[in-house]
């Protein structure tokens, strides 16, 4: 993507929720200031404390947000894919960044500078709109982690996370629902607050009884029904 045309770059922007309700000669504007960063597979973005002066739309690949305790464990705010926006908090805050992110997978993204995004949502607002939606989400997922951290048990949580993120990336295959995200069992046990031991035995456990299996570090769920009935259904 180092040569990346202007009509390509506006075909990203347009999947992107912050700019899908520009006019296309605005999001064509906004392509002409954005430029390419590529990421390897695991590679690290930013940090935790760093300053924070760009916006990023994710093209391809995905990554994770996370933050890490003095102890060194890790929590994962959210799992980011193609045509999500993310580091606008930091940017209009003018604060460090307020999380840890790394690529999961190799990662193509367009990247905005501070000038530049101001100034985009200086003169369309309807840009700063869909802007406050994102964070209005932002906000929820946080605090839906919180509450499931403090609140619902570990299979509850692993339930309600791997639907979810079955939603997203899930895929029907001969043997089930295959989420196309391949995590190790100690990045689930961040994303759900637990050790990697903990989800270990809660996979191995749901294995035997059949609700999933692994293939190839992918999870496969069998019976969705039972997982919704363990997560109370309560997915929004």
């Amino acid at each position: 993507m180092a040569g990346l045309s202007e009509d390509v770059k506006c075909e990203l922007l347009k999947r992107a929720s912050l700019f899908e309700g520009l006019a296309s000669e605005h999001v064509r504007e906004v392509a002409g200031c954005a430029r390419i960063q590529r990421l390897d597979k695991r590679q690290e973005l930013f940090h935790k404390g760093d300053a924070g002066s760009q916006v990023y739309v994710i093209a391809s690949g995905r990554l994770k947000a996370l933050t890490t305790s003095l102890e060194g464990d890790d929590v994962v705010f959210n799992i980011l894919g193609p045509g999500e926006v993310f580091g606008e908090i930091a940017l209009l805050g003018e604060m460090p960044r307020t999380a840890t992110v790394v690529a999961i997978d190799a990662c193509e993204l367009l990247v905005i500078d501070r000038r530049d995004f101001l100034s985009l949502l200086r003169r369309y607002p309807e840009a700063a709109v869909s802007l406050l939606r994102v964070l209005a989400v932002r906000l929820q997922r946080v605090s839906e982690l919180v509450e499931d951290t403090l609140f619902l048990n570990l299979p509850l949580r692993l339930a309600k996370k791997l639907l979810a993120l079955d939603r997203i990336y899930g895929e029907d295959t001969e043997a089930g629902r295959r989420v196309d995200l391949k995590l190790s069992q100690e990045e689930w046990g961040d994303l759900v607050g637990a050790t990697r031991e903990s989800i270990n035995k809660q996979v191995r456990a749901w294995r035997e009884q059949g609700l999933i299996s692994v293939d190839r570090g992918y999870i496969v769920i069998h019976r969705p029904e039972e997982l919704e009935k363990l997560a109370g259904a309560v997915l929004l």
